[in-house]
């Protein structure tokens, strides 16, 4: 079995690429979508939390994969369906890959043979859609990741695993909490080597799917992590 994975100029590639370096996992090839933005400052508390999580937000995925020596095939873009993207994967000898960006994968990708696998911040079929962690805080006060591989559609694809989770005792529920959530499943799902085996699960066609959430509920989500 071979494991690839693709990473973007996020909080949450941080988080995949420093704990599987920090396990002492190998890759079979690394692919970094780079679309060349400036990345935002961090406040010392946000760094510190999310190094109190296991990764360093201010740590840029190129300074990690370059400081430790990683051959890796860089491209200006960030759009998984970009057919540059799909003709480099096509030919890859990779089985999985990790995909730690956003978005939903055209018949382009999907017809390459490969397997994606995607680390959703919600139990599924329960929490489909977008900032699902905010919705289970509010909802049941707790959480849970999802890691499942990807298809044409939004969030129901063949569960691998699925973890819960506590409510963060901070603020930084989307760049923090969020990579944290996912990068901790992620490496469950290595140790136990859970890509090996033929018994994933169907999910159901029902379920429910959210949607990018309200300020105001965003808030009420975070103030109820930090006063408890």
């Amino acid at each position: 079995m071979e494991l690839g994975i693709i990473l973007t100029p996020s909080a949450r590639s941080k988080a995949y690429i420093q704990k599987i370096l920090k396990n002492k996992f190998s890759l079979s090839e690394i692919i970094f979508l780079n679309d060349g933005k400036i990345e935002p400052d961090f406040e010392q508390e946000e760094i510190f939390e999310s190094n109190r999580n296991g990764f360093d937000i201010s740590e840029s995925v190129l300074s990690t994969l370059e400081k430790n020596n990683l051959s890796f095939k860089e491209f200006d873009f960030i759009d998984i369906n970009n057919q540059e993207l799909v003709n480099f994967i096509a030919k890859s000898n990779s089985d999985f890959f990790i995909f730690s960006g956003g978005g939903i994968l055209k018949d382009s990708i999907l017809n390459t043979d490969k397997k994606f696998i995607h680390f959703h911040p919600g139990i599924v079929p329960q929490y489909r859609g977008s900032t699902c962690f905010y919705y289970s805080i509010l909802i049941e006060n707790q959480c849970g990741v999802t890691a499942y591989f990807m298809d044409k559609n939004i969030d129901t694809g063949k569960i691998i695993f699925q973890k819960f989770f506590e409510p963060p005792n901070h603020k930084f529920l989307d760049n923090v909490y969020d990579s944290f959530i996912r990068s901790e499943t992620l490496i469950e799902v290595l140790k136990n080597n859970l890509l090996k085996s033929d018994n994933f699960n169907e999910q159901p066609i029902e379920g429910k799917t959210y949607h990018i959430i309200h300020p105001v509920l965003k808030h009420i989500a975070i103030l109820s992590c930090i006063n408890d």
